[in-house]
C-alpha cells in the first residue's frame, strides 16, 4: 500500500524514550532506527532522561537530573516531564514507555498485568497476587501507568513488535483490533555484506580484532540480561561439547560481567569463555561467530537475531511462548528451535549438530538470509510512517492539527 503523505511542512512528532541509544538494548536500538530511518518525512524531537545519539535532522531534549533508584518513581517523573514538555507544539507524540499520553503507544514487553496473572488459575493464587501489588509501590506505579497507556479513549494507536504481543495486548486491556498495529523490528541490511554496505570484515580478521581464538569454534552470545537472555543454559552446556568450541559473550555492564566471569571461574570454563562487555559495533562480532545461540526465557522480537542471519550465522532460538517471535521463524525454517532453553542437553545437541553438519548448516543460513532481508529498517519505517500519516491526517480533518 502507497504511503498517503499530504502536501505541507514536515508534521513534529514527539518521541517519548528514556534511554535513547542504540547500545542500551533492543526497545532502545528499535526507537533510534526508526527516527533516523523517517528523519527526511517528519521533524523528530525526542525528550528523554539520556542519549548518546547524534543527527542533524533529529532534536534531542534530555531531561536533565534524572533519579534512577526507586525506578517506579522514576518512571512516573519521566511521565510527567515529558507530558509538560509535549502538551502542545506536537502533531503527534509516540511514546515507547509506560505513560498515559502519546498519540502512539509501542509496546516492546508483555502487559505486567498478564505477567502476574498469566499463572493465577486459581481464586486463591489470584488473591495472592492482588495481595503482592496492594503492598508493592513498585507494582501499583507500573499498574496505573500501563493500565492508563492502553485506555481506549481517543484515537490512540497502540503498536505491537510481535503479532503474539498484540494478542496478549488484545486480551488484556479489550483493546480494539482497529486500534492494533503491528511494526516489527528491522535490520540493516549491510550486515549481509552486500556491495553497497560496509566492508565485512573475514571471519580471521574480526577475530583478530576482537582478541578471539583463531582455531575455535565459536558459539555467539549477545545480550545485557545475562540472566533472561539464557546464558546460565548455555555455560552448562559448554562441557558436553567438544574442547575447540568457544563461548563469546557480548553485552551486559561491567559489574554483570564480573558477576559472571566469577561463576565462569567456579564452573572452571575460564579457558573457554571470553566476555567483550559493550560493543558499540557488533558487526565484527558475527563475522567472527560460527553460531549465535539465544536461548532466551523472555523475549518479543530480538533484533540480535535479524542481524546475525543477516550476516548469515547460523541461529539457535527459543520457542514460544519464551520468545514470541518465534512462530515466524519457524514457518520458514530459519532457526534451530530450543524447545526448552533451560536445557544444556538441548542447545549442545543444536550446537554439536551445526557443528559437524555443513549441509545443515548452509541450507539455514540460506532461508534465514532470506527471511532477514524482508525487515529490513527501510520496510519497517515504511509501515511507521503510515501510522504518522493516517493520524495526522485524522487530525487535520478534526481541525486539531498544531
Amino acid at each position: 500500500m502507497a504511503i498517503q503523505k499530504p502536501k505541507g511542512a514536515k508534521p513534529k512528532i514527539a518521541i517519548l524514550s528514556r534511554n535513547f541509544s542504540k547500545g542500551a538494548g533492543g526497545a532502545e536500538n528499535y526507537a533510534v532506527n526508526l527516527a533516523e530511518q523517517l528523519a527526511d518525512e517528519f521533524e523528530f524531537h525526542v525528550f528523554c532522561e539520556r542519549s548518546d545519539v547524534s543527527h542533524p535532522a533529529i532534536t534531542i531534549h534530555c531531561m536533565g537530573r534524572n533519579i534512577t533508584r526507586p525506578r517506579w518513581i522514576a518512571l512516573w517523573l519521566f511521565a510527567w516531564w515529558s507530558w509538560r514538555q509535549t502538551r502542545q507544539g506536537f502533531a503527534i507524540v509516540h511514546s515507547h514507555e509506560n505513560t498515559w499520553h502519546g498519540d502512539v503507544q509501542t509496546a516492546h514487553v508483555r502487559p505486567m498485568r498478564f505477567s502476574l496473572f498469566v499463572r493465577a488459575s486459581s481464586p486463591i493464587a489470584k488473591l495472592l497476587v492482588y495481595l503482592k501489588i496492594c503492598t508493592s509501590p513498585r507494582l501499583l506505579a507500573h499498574l496505573c501507568l500501563e493500565r492508563l497507556r492502553f485506555d481506549s479513549r481517543g484515537r490512540r494507536v497502540i503498536v505491537a513488535v510481535a503479532p503474539a504481543l498484540a494478542d496478549i495486548i488484545e486480551t488484556t486491556y479489550a483493546v480494539e483490533q482497529a486500534r492494533l498495529r503491528l511494526v516489527p523490528p528491522g535490520i540493516d541490511l549491510r550486515l549481509a555484506g552486500d556491495t553497497d554496505g560496509p566492508q565485512v570484515l573475514s571471519k580471521l580478521n574480526a577475530r583478530k580484532a576482537l582478541g578471539l581464538p583463531l582455531e575455535s569454534w565459536i558459539l555467539l552470545f549477545v545480550g545485557h540480561n545475562f540472566e533472561k537472555k539464557g546464558l546460565a543454559a548455555v555455560l552448562r552446556s559448554l562441557p558436553m561439547l567438544p574442547v575447540d568450541v568457544s563461548l563469546v559473550v557480548v553485552g551486559g555492564s561491567a559489574r554483570q560481567v564480573e558477576t559472571w566471569r566469577s561463576r565462569v571461574g567456579r564452573q572452571r570454563l575460564d579457558e573457554r569463555v571470553i566476555f567483550t562487555g559493550s560493543l558499540s559495533d557488533v558487526s565484527p562480532a558475527f563475522a567472527a561467530a560460527d553460531c549465535l545461540v539465544h536461548a532466551t526465557l523472555d523475549d518479543m522480537f530480538p533484533l540480535v537475531v535479524l542481524e546475525a542471519m543477516a550476516a548469515k550465522v547460523p541461529v539457535l532460538l527459543s520457542v514460544a511462548p519464551f520468545c514470541l517471535a518465534s512462530p515466524l521463524v519457524q514457518t520458514v525454517e530459519a532457526a534451530w528451535m530450543l524447545q526448552d532453553p533451560n536445557s544444556e542437553q538441548q542447545i549442545a545437541h543444536a550446537v554439536g549438530a551445526l557443528r559437524d553438519d555443513p549441509d545443515l548448516r548452509g541450507a539455514q543460513v540460506a532461508r534465514a538470509a532470506a527471511f532477514a532481508n524482508d525487515h529490513g529498517w527501510s520496510q519497517v519505517a515504511g509501515q511507521q510512517a503510515q501510522i504518522y500519516w493516517d493520524l495526522n491526517s485524522t487530525k487535520n480533518l478534526n481541525g486539531l492539527n498544531v
